[in-house]
This record gives C-alpha cells, sequence and structure tokens, in this order.
C-alpha cells in the first residue's frame, strides 16, 4: 500500500518541497505543492481549480478548536464533517481524530482521490481514525449532503465561480434546515461568496506550530480562519 502511495504520490509533486514531518511520522503522502494548472481533468470547473497544498496540522486543529469554542449546537458525534476539495486528504485525516459521525472528503481530481484513499487506509489501519472516513471523486458544486448536522469545510479550494456554485448548492439542500450547516474556513480568500447566507461567528489567526511554520510550503501565521452559521432572521434562517 505504501509503495502504490508514493507512486501515485510522485505523479503529483510537481513543486518539490521538503517532505512534511507529519507525512514522516505517518507515512502518509499529504504533501507537495501543485498549481491548480496542473490539476485539470477536462471538467468545466478546472479553470477555478486553486491548486493543492495540504492544511499545517497545527492550523488545522486550531480551527476546529475554534469551531467548538462557538457553542455547538449538535453533539460532535452527530455531526458529518465534509471536506471540499481535500486533495491527498490531510484535513480528512486530522478530522477523523475528532469523534464525527463521518468524514468525507470531496476531490475533483481522480489521482488526489486516490491518494486520499490510499492515505485513509494507512491512518485507518494504524487506529487512528474515531470516526469513518470516505473519499469521494466528484466535484464540489455536486455533493450529496447527508441528512443530519454537517459541518463544511474548506482550505481555499477554488476560485469565486465555483465558491457560488457551491453556496447554492448549500441553499437548496439547507434551506429549510440552515441550522444544521456550519462552516469553517481556512485562506478565506472567496469570503464574500458568503457573506448574503451566512453569518461569521468567529474569525481570526489559528497559531502554527514551529514545525508547521518551517516545514509548510504555503502556509503563512498570519492565514485568517473564518467559522460560518447561516444567518437567522426573527429565530429562523433565510
Amino acid at each position: 500500500m505504501r509503495s502504490a502511495l508514493m507512486s501515485l504520490g510522485r505523479r503529483f509533486r510537481r513543486q518539490s518541497v521538503p517532505v512534511h514531518p507529519f507525512d514522516v511520522k505517518h507515512g502518509t503522502d499529504t504533501g507537495g505543492l501543485i498549481p491548480g494548472s496542473e490539476l485539470g481533468v477536462g471538467h468545466r470547473n478546472d479553470l477555478f481549480i486553486a491548486g493543492y497544498a495540504g492544511v499545517p496540522p497545527s492550523g488545522f486543529r486550531g480551527a476546529i478548536s475554534r469551531w467548538q469554542g462557538t457553542g455547538l449546537r449538535y453533539r460532535i458525534e452527530d455531526y458529518t464533517f465534509l471536506d471540499l476539495g481535500c486533495g491527498k486528504g490531510r484535513a480528512v485525516l486530522l478530522a477523523s481524530e475528532v469523534g464525527f459521525r463521518e468524514v468525507v472528503g470531496v476531490e475533483l481530481n481522480a489521482g488526489l482521490a486516490e491518494i486520499a484513499r490510499a492515505n485513509a487506509e494507512i491512518w485507518t489501519a494504524a487506529g487512528k481514525a474515531k470516526s469513518p472516513i470516505r473519499i469521494e471523486c466528484k466535484d464540489a458544486t455536486e455533493v450529496e449532503w447527508p441528512s443530519g448536522p454537517c459541518l463544511g469545510y474548506m482550505y481555499n479550494p477554488f476560485a469565486e465561480p465555483v465558491m457560488l456554485a457551491v453556496v447554492e448548492a448549500m441553499r437548496r439542500r439547507f434551506g429549510d434546515r440552515g441550522d444544521e450547516l456550519e462552516i469553517v474556513y481556512q485562506k478565506p480568500e472567496q469570503a464574500t461568496s458568503l457573506e448574503n447566507d451566512f453569518e461569521m461567528v468567529w474569525g481570526g489567526v489559528c497559531e502554527l506550530s514551529e514545525e508547521d511554520r518551517i516545514s509548510d510550503p504555503v502556509a503563512d501565521p498570519r492565514d485568517e480562519t473564518r467559522v460560518y452559521r447561516w444567518k437567522m432572521v426573527q429565530g429562523k434562517t433565510i
């Protein structure tokens, strides 16, 4: 499994960056830096792919901690976690430690989705996953959101046209149950796309570990994280 994983990883590691200590420790392949121009699959949304870089583990854990601190409406184990544009799946692996009902990674590029599946198998076999993990190879606008509370997660995966389409899909799915959807958005470059439907309940910087500051190819200690919920009018979602 690890041999196959590394073979897949070499196909998609276009820019050489040091192996992240996370992968060294766990035997996974979640690193590398791949521009969006090299991730197209012939889909109409290829032009809007932002590229791939794994989220810094300390930054992700800090974001989830901030989300939990906003006062959750449901128990952690009731939420399904969905990473839109999961790439190689680093956030999916980390989310599986939290105890969600299920952790789902959604990735358009089949090669990256296959790497994410291999990483999930390694992670699960090592006993690190507290939640079942599932990787779906599809466009983020076509996600079949599950019933029950959901936490949508994004690490700057795509440009505004796709973000607007994703929000529209959320609106259709959660229009009558908006209190069941929350969003954690890191490096929120398309945050304005959420402003009409969501309110920001927390925004700020999640501190990075020294390890991540040294090892991560794109992380900036000033990168922002935002936590959103549907806007409410007189006790109802709009």
